[in-house]
């Protein structure tokens, strides 16, 4: 049994194409944040042009938005899930990840994937500490505000 002063939040979707949609981009439960998988969808629902790069940079801000309604940024992500269609991407989605994340890495598994939508490349789950930052994450605050050492 859950203690009584567990409880799930789950915010509206910040993406406009995923309304309706029959699951939550994201919730909170207890100290931790889930964020459901993200495509490099744009805000009209769109998968961006530009190839693996485009799309991977698209996913990773699309993450933000989303944390950012729980109070928190990809500092916070302790692990991500990510599905890239051709194998042959992933040094490319490496090479992104590094504009947006520095060690220490969240852990991560990352497998090749059928995607379900024509022209999407990758998609990424996350997720987030509400308590926690991970030290060194590329283009974010100062991880010592989030209550690290």
């Amino acid at each position: 049994m859950p203690p009584a002063d567990a409880s799930v939040v789950i915010p509206p979707a910040p993406c406009p194409w995923a309304d309706g949609a029959e699951y939550s981009q994201s919730l909170r439960v207890g100290e931790f944040v889930f964020v459901s998988g993200q495509g490099g969808f744009d805000q009209s629902g769109t998968v961006v042009v530009g190839g693996m790069a485009a799309q991977t940079r698209q996913v990773l801000d699309n993450l933000s938005v989303i944390l950012a309604q729980h109070g928190l940024s990809l500092a916070s992500v302790i692990r991500l899930g990510v599905h890239i269609a051709d194998p042959a991407d992933y040094v490319v989605f490496q090479s992104v990840r590094r504009e947006y994340f520095s060690p220490p890495w969240p852990v991560s598994t990352a497998v090749c994937s059928g995607l379900l939508v024509e022209g999407m490349r990758i998609e990424i789950d996350a997720v987030a500490s509400v308590t926690a930052a991970r030290h060194g994450t590329a283009g974010t605050e100062d991880p010592t505000a989030a209550g690290g050492a």
